[in-house]
Parts: C-alpha cells; sequence; structure tokens
C-alpha cells in the first residue's frame, strides 16, 4: 500500500521546509505541483530539494486543474492533499494510522486542522475550530468529482470518516502579514465574490479565542477508539441535552458576525459531537422578523461543537452569528441541530433560548 503526498502551490518559502520535509518522511512519495506562472523565486529550487517529483500545474489555479489528470501521475493507492502552509502533527510519526488504511471499508477522511497564531497558539473559537479538512482519498476512485471553485470540496463516492487524533497544523495565520492576508481576501473575493470566508483570516478583527497546541496523542492509534461515529439521536436522548448561553448583545449591524458563549448540558448517556460525515451535531440558530412573525432565516450558520460534549457533563461552546442583511427588530433563536435528522427544539421546545436583536443598518 503506497501513499501520495501531493502539494498545490505556486509559493513554498523557507519556513515551510521543514513541513514538507516531514510530509516527505510520513508519505511514500511527496509530488509538488507548481503553478508555472505564478511561481514566487526560490519556489521551484526548493521544491526540487524536498519533493520526490516537482511537476507543473498549467491551471491558473489548482481547482482548475484536470484533476483525473493530475492523479493519474501519483504512484499511490492513497493521496494526501497539503498546503504549503501546514504541518502534519506529530501523531503521524506512528505507524497506526497505516494499519487501519489496510484494512479499512473507507474511501476518504477528514482531519482536525488547527489555525495557529503564534507557534504554540491556535484559536478555539468557531468557525475555526473545530475545522474538519477531507484530505485523504483513494486514489483514482470512479465516481470522484474534483472542485471546480474556490472553497469547493471534492466529492469523494463511499463511505467516510474522520480521525480523531491526526491533525493538521496550519500556519499561515502568523506566517504572513496582516496586509497579505488582506491582499489574499481581495484575491479571494474576486475569484468567489461573498465566499472569500475573509473572517477566517482577519481574525485579530474578532478576538477569538485561543489556547496552547494540545499536547500529541497517545501511541498506539487504535481504529476502535479512533473513529466515533454519532449516533442518530432518539427524541428522549434529545430531551435531555439543554443549553444556557450568555453575552447575547441588544444590537447588531446588517449581516455583522459576532459570538455567543453557549453551554451544551449532556444529561444523556452519548457523546455530542460534530465530526463528519454522519449526523453531526451542531449548535445553529434561527431569526424571526418581529413584525411578521415569520422566519427571514431558518438555517444559520452551523456551529461545531468544540469540545466534545461527553455524557453527563457541561461544555463550555462557542456559536458564530450572522445577522440578517435587513434591518430591523428580529428574534434570536438558539438551538442545536442533527443534520438529517432533526431541529433539537422539535423534541425539546424548551431547548430554544431566545433573543431580542435590533439589527441596524
Amino acid at each position: 500500500m503506497l501513499i501520495s503526498g501531493v502539494v498545490f502551490t505556486h509559493h513554498l518559502p523557507e519556513e515551510a521546509m521543514p513541513w514538507m520535509a516531514d510530509a516527505r518522511n510520513i508519505f511514500d512519495e511527496l509530488v509538488i505541483f507548481i503553478d508555472e506562472k505564478r511561481a514566487t523565486p526560490g519556489t521551484v529550487s526548493r521544491a526540487e530539494k524536498v519533493a520526490s517529483r516537482v511537476l507543473p500545474n498549467k491551471a491558473e489555479t489548482w481547482y482548475g486543474a484536470d484533476g483525473h489528470s493530475l492523479v493519474a501521475a501519483l504512484k499511490g493507492d492513497w493521496r494526501f492533499t497539503l498546503d504549503w502552509d501546514e504541518a502534519l502533527g506529530p501523531e503521524w510519526q506512528q505507524d497506526g494510522w497505516r494499519q487501519i488504511l489496510e484494512t479499512t471499508e473507507f474511501t476518504h477522511f477528514w482531519f482536525p486542522r488547527h489555525w495557529v497564531v503564534a507557534k504554540e497558539r491556535y484559536i478555539t473559537s468557531n468557525p475555526w475550530c473545530p475545522d474538519f479538512q477531507l484530505r485523504l482519498v483513494r486514489n483514482r476512485l470512479e465516481g470522484t468529482i474534483f472542485p471546480r471553485g474556490l472553497h469547493d470540496s471534492t466529492i469523494v463516492p463511499g463511505a467516510g470518516a474522520c480521525f480523531r487524533n491526526l491533525t493538521l497544523d496550519h500556519h499561515v495565520l502568523w506566517l504572513s502579514s496582516r496586509a497579505a492576508r488582506e491582499e489574499k481576501v481581495r484575491f479571494y473575493e474576486q475569484l468567489r465574490p461573498g465566499r472569500s470566508e475573509g473572517h477566517y483570516y482577519l481574525f485579530e478583527d474578532y478576538a477569538p479565542r485561543e489556547e496552547k497546541l494540545p499536547a500529541p496523542a497517545p501511541a498506539p492509534l487504535d481504529a476502535r477508539g479512533e473513529f466515533l461515529p454519532m449516533k442518530k439521536l432518539s427524541p428522549e436522548i434529545v430531551r435531555n441535552v439543554s443549553l444556557e448561553t450568555g453575552n447575547v448583545p441588544k444590537m447588531a449591524g446588517a449581516s455583522e458576525r459576532f459570538w455567543v458563549d453557549v453551554k451544551v448540558i449532556n444529561a444523556t448517556s452519548e457523546t455530542l459531537h460534530s465530526r463528519p460525515p454522519v449526523w453531526p451535531v451542531h449548535l445553529t440558530y434561527h431569526w424571526i422578523d418581529r413584525a411578521t412573525g415569520s422566519a427571514t432565516i431558518w438555517d444559520g450558520y452551523r456551529s461545531g461543537l468544540y469540545p466534545d460534549a461527553p455524557p453527563n457533563s457541561i461544555t463550555l461552546c462557542t456559536i458564530m452569528i450572522i445577522a440578517p442583511e435587513q434591518p430591523g427588530q428580529y428574534l434570536l433563536q438558539i438551538s442545536m441541530v442533527q443534520e438529517e435528522v432533526c431541529w433539537f427544539e422539535q423534541a425539546k421546545p424548551e431547548i430554544l433560548q431566545e433573543f431580542d436583536l435590533l439589527v441596524t443598518a
């Protein structure tokens, strides 16, 4: 069984060389595809030092390339996609994850990614955390659909799972200056207006919570404990979950993002979590127009639970809320949802946390 590491980039600075070297040692090959039109000085020579192979990517964006042709050049039975500003967590140094792949029936895997703000600290607020990334895929799998736009996901046939302890560290926030990140957001906005996800890169504007990077997971990785699929929750279980909220503002600007602390009170025997792909549990909200009583926004932004909410526990999480585009008086309803199963208020109406809020122009 061979595993190919893959990087699509036009930029490979010296700071990234140790991370690329780790990837080269962990995977059976590291193939770096370089955008020839946009390659920055020194990128090609550095890539040639660390990669098994350096190949051209003639598309203007990594997602504009013919994905099937590119992956056909890889030797691996599996491929792992890595960005130049990402590092594999220390857990990857053990072999347990390879043993899992040798026997698994899954076709693809997600991994938790840390947004690092300093060399030993990462953001623990939504949406930076949890941030699950689909990165490991069976190679040359018939029916795979590759991204055709910025921030699109690869669509992979078959069942998938999410590793709990194999992590990625994303270093863009401290590697790039504020000015460089602002330029990245402008570029992304040109590529996909309204979907640049600029708040990820301009994190200073929102003062999210930070913590020290977690200690490496114990070895060896155990398939029985590594994957924790979310069970479909019955109404009886949902009725034993409650919420307590704090620090909800009385006023917000149109389309403004703001954050609310939420205590998830889990009086059940189940662990509640947001790991993909099956039936994840999220914090979310509705916006109700006070004048009409109708829902202006029913499907609010989904905020993952971080950390997990263990059985019989109280877990402090954060929810990111985006105000409506139109000014007015609204009722904000904070709730929970299990995707493709139910809104929690269907089984327990009193779980709704309601607040009057004025949205200004």
